[in-house]
């Protein structure tokens, strides 16, 4: 026997995507979930952030994770507002943590300052087939840098 579905049942809504994108950047980020992160993440997903330049890939993206909480064990993303337009995904996010972790950059290392940040943050993901295709990501780097005592 052959099941035929309606097509809309195969097609993934706005909310679908909405969802999908809170589960990957605040749900499994807060609870330390790499295993759900990179499951939501397609195999050559991409990722675009100030700082970090241009990721690609599920094994980028785990190297991505270990490093952030290296630095910032206490890390966490609190949603804002989310918002949908066909395949893409705006969240709205404010991310806090306190460094005290190195920050490898390059061929230099900058030791952990103790001190703490919380910035805004604007996370923004392409979903195909069901997973994260794409993420841009879109924050005060010098906000950032000054919170942390690395600047001015």
């Amino acid at each position: 026997m052959t099941l035929y579905l309606p097509r809309r049942a195969l097609q993934t809504t706005i909310a679908d995507n909405v969802g999908l994108v809170e589960r990957a950047w605040v749900d499994s980020i807060n609870k330390r979930s790499k295993e759900k992160f990179l499951e939501l993440h397609g195999e050559s997903a991409v990722l675009y952030d100030p700082t970090l330049g241009s990721l690609k890939g599920r094994p980028a993206l785990d190297k991505m994770w270990t490093g952030l909480f290296g630095m910032f064990p206490d890390y966490q993303v609190r949603k804002v507002r989310s918002f949908g337009q066909d395949d893409w995904v705006c969240l709205e996010v404010e991310e806090s943590g306190t460094m005290k972790g190195a920050i490898h950059a390059g061929p230099r290392e900058v030791q952990p300052t103790g001190k703490s940040f919380k910035i805004p943050s604007s996370i923004i993901c392409r979903v195909e087939g069901g997973r994260i295709g794409e993420v841009r990501i879109y924050f005060d780097a010098l906000g950032l840098i000054a919170q942390l005592g690395l600047g001015p």
